[in-house]
């Protein structure tokens, strides 16, 4: 009787943490999601606190008695060598071999040899390219401070700004300012600023509001289409940049991801328009499974460098 290993991909997010296990058949054995593992949103000790607990909740879960036998972690804001140390001196008890990346890069973990340009409109936005040479590039993934345009929060944040200026007569009026009054719970325009800036607010939180941007959009909402316009436009730069910095032998696939993205077919829309007159496919590709497929990926990399 052969002995299972077991192959976990983790897809650790600015609002979320996702967590697939699977045996040496590829059998789905152990599926669990928690909160956010950025070490620049949730600090690094709650980050590590984090993938372990749900690791362990994993294991259980599959009742697992032995050490997984590799892992893809994909994580947010986990770019340094320094980060990447960290995180596998944290994980080494629990996980034999760990291959750690920045979440974008678990994108393309479906592509074969991982070539393409992955995109990434969530919490956060930031793209990956990898071209036939192994030649590798990012753009994006500044942050909510000084980037994260056409990220979920990125549009929250410039709808508040819409409905600041609607109220003070700076801008045009727009159903947003009652939408998003309903969204925050409040009765007027100005009881959002003690809302928006408490302390208990996260950058999570103010992301959670996109969906009311879209739905907005899709009722005709002249400054809310144009919200989605100027996040389709700034979504398209980062593949734009990559594309001039990372050159391919072939027009590459475009692999899009993140809860904005994947939740408003009418922004992707935009951005296949945008891409329209760039050296890559115009189709975007879902990828709707970031920890099964790192799963995946990981476990046919073992299996392979055994045979």
């Amino acid at each position: 009787m052969v002995t299972s290993e077991w192959f976990i991909g983790i897809d650790g997010g600015g609002t979320k943490t996702d967590l697939a296990l699977i045996d040496t058949d590829g059998s789905l054995v152990g599926r669990v999601q928690g909160s956010s593992s950025n070490r620049t949103v949730v600090g690094p000790e709650a980050a590590k606190d984090v993938l372990q607990s749900l690791i362990d909740e994993t294991i259980r879960q599959a009742g697992v008695k032995r050490r997984i036998t590799a892992g893809w972690i994909g994580l947010a804001g986990a770019d340094r060598p320094e980060d990447k140390a960290m995180f596998r001196v944290a994980l080494a008890n629990r996980i034999d071999n760990i291959h750690i990346t920045n979440d974008a890069e678990l994108v393309l973990s479906g592509n074969p040899d991982g070539i393409g340009i992955a995109l990434i409109g969530g919490t956060g936005s930031i793209a990956f390219a990898r071209n036939e040479a192994g030649v590798s590039g990012r753009s994006g993934g500044w942050g909510h401070i000084f980037g994260d345009e056409g990220s979920a929060y990125g549009v929250a944040v410039d709808a508040l700004r819409a409905v600041a200026a609607a109220t003070d007569g700076r801008g045009p009026e727009t159903t947003l300012t009652g939408l998003l009054m309903s969204h925050w719970r409040v009765a007027t325009p100005q009881q959002l600023i003690l809302t928006i800036y408490g302390a208990e607010v996260r950058k999570s939180d103010i992301a959670a509001s996109a969906p009311v941007i879209v739905n907005a959009a899709r009722e005709g909402d002249e400054v809310a289409l144009r919200l989605l316009d100027s996040a389709a436009v700034q979504l398209a730069s980062l593949v734009g940049s990559l594309l001039q910095r990372v050159p391919f032998a072939t027009p590459p696939s475009v692999a899009v991801t993140g809860g904005l993205l994947l939740q408003s077919p009418e922004l992707r829309a935009l951005v296949r328009q945008e891409l329209v007159d760039q050296p890559c496919q115009v189709e975007l590709t879902l990828v709707e499974d970031l920890a099964v497929s790192a799963a995946h990926a990981i476990r046919i990399e073992t299996l392979k460098g055994r045979a």
